[in-house]
């Protein structure tokens, strides 16, 4: 009896050591990528990384958006002592590109799910990945409601005095927001006049949603280089786009602030600021023509993390120096490559609709499925006004609910971020301007 008591101590002795050993990945919670996630899932998703990773992942803070929303980011790395390259991936600088947020997430996640396997391990041994899914936290929850790319600065839209005073809302728990157009039931869809967005009316001022959660900032033009650029002596103009969205101020956002000081504390040789709209990889320079110093570097680059994304999403994609995709003025790439010498990449993930015939890159590059059709619901007598239509347009159906193949999606997102990663470190690395270390940076 003795002796089958000892076979049953070693026995049980064993057990716990196979378990003990298992990769830990076996305890990282699956994730079902095909939906669409709400704000509070990226939170717990990177706890979760660091709770069963803790010598892998540390999660952190980078600030803090105008509604106290923190900007959390992942550090991942090995604890091997090698000298490491700084690599950063950031999402949802425009809130409704909620695809970008899902790619970003899925990559910090894939890190860690198969830090075991050797192409992840060497990246751990030899880089530190910087991930922060949500820069727009606010934006993100505001665009589960109606699709707004702008953060929430305080901003009153119809001058009552009040911010925010007449939020879009769901009148008739359809589950949109609709705009709203007065006009007989009878009449033309062109004869219809367009008097506001679907809300309560919250001021009783007669003109529904005019005063909304949106502050009509673009963070994507709000970073602290060439701010504000105009140029109306070009041909064409130039600057008029992001000048009318730029901010009161170079960096003047909570948002913006955070990832300039936390690039200016972190030291990185290349970043990808992660969009939808088209599916391409764009580089700087955004504001002009003009090559960079590493334009053939980076050009290369952003060529294989297009075709690296075509392949693992199904999709195309293109590359192509911003400014040549469309010009603006002091986006992310341009202040992180022109102050701090940092490669830096757009990928845009998303374009809903079909591949054109003939047009150019942002028509030939679509995912490859339809919007619903916009949608005329009439009314009649509606809040004390007559001869209300409800106009739902495709993008406000779709609000809060991923795009078919986001799974791929993702995928493909990942295969151009290990394309950028395997190209560095490349150069002298990022050299930040002795002014920007100056009084409180």
């Amino acid at each position: 009896m003795k002796k089958n008591t000892r076979y049953l101590v070693l026995l049980l002795s064993l057990i716990i050591l196979l378990i003990s050993i298992v990769p830990a990945s076996a305890q990282l919670a699956d994730v079902d990528w095909k939906v669409r996630h709400d704000l509070d899932f990226y939170k717990a998703t990177l706890d979760d990384m660091e709770k069963n990773y803790p010598d892998l992942v540390r999660v952190f803070s980078i600030g803090h958006s105008w509604r106290e929303r923190d900007l959390w980011t992942a550090e991942i790395t090995s604890p091997s002592d090698n000298e490491k390259t700084g690599i950063y991936i950031v999402g949802n600088i425009h809130g409704g590109e909620q695809e970008s947020a899902e790619s970003t997430m899925y990559f910090g996640w894939w890190l860690v799910k198969n830090s075991e396997e050797p192409e992840v391990k060497e990246i751990l041994d030899n880089y530190i990945i910087y991930v922060t899914p949500v820069m727009n936290p606010d934006g993100y929850v505001a665009s589960m409601v109606y699709r707004t790319r702008q953060n929430l600065r305080p901003t009153d839209a119809n001058g009552d005095g009040k911010v925010f005073s007449d939020p879009y809302t769901d009148t008739n728990g359809d589950g949109f927001i609709s705009e709203v157009y007065q006009g007989a039931a009878d009449s033309k869809e062109e004869d219809r006049k367009r008097i506001g967005m679907e809300s309560p009316d919250w001021d009783k001022n007669g003109i529904p949603g005019d005063d909304p959660k949106n502050s009509k900032i673009d963070l994507n033009r709000t970073f602290d280089y060439m701010w504000n650029r105009m140029d109306v002596d070009m041909d064409p103009p130039q600057g008029g786009d992001a000048f009318l969205r730029a901010g009161p101020d170079a960096a003047s956002e909570p948002e913006v602030k955070a990832v300039q000081n936390f690039l200016l504390a972190h030291p990185v040789h290349a970043l990808v600021s992660v969009h939808t709209g088209i599916q391409c990889v764009l580089w700087p320079w955004c504001h002009t023509d003009e090559p960079t110093a590493d334009h053939e570097f980076m050009k290369g680059v952003a060529e294989k993390m297009a075709e690296a994304f075509g392949k693992g999403s199904g999709r195309s994609a293109y590359a192509k120096q911003s400014f040549f995709d469309y010009p603006t003025a002091a986006e992310m790439i341009d202040w992180s490559y022109g102050r701090l010498g940092i490669h830096s990449y757009t990928l845009e993930v998303y374009a809903p609709g079909h591949n054109a015939t003939e047009g150019d890159d942002s028509e030939l590059h679509r995912w490859g499925h339809d919007l619903p059709e916009v949608k005329w619901e009439y009314l009649g007598d509606w809040q004390g006004l007559t001869d209300i239509w409800f106009r739902t347009s495709g993008y406000s159906q779709v609000v809060g609910i991923a795009p078919p193949d986001q799974d791929m999606m993702v995928e493909g997102a990942k295969d151009a971020f290990l394309e950028m990663i395997k190209s560095e470190p490349y150069g002298d690395g990022p050299k930040i301007p002795e002014y920007l270390t100056w009084g409180s940076w």
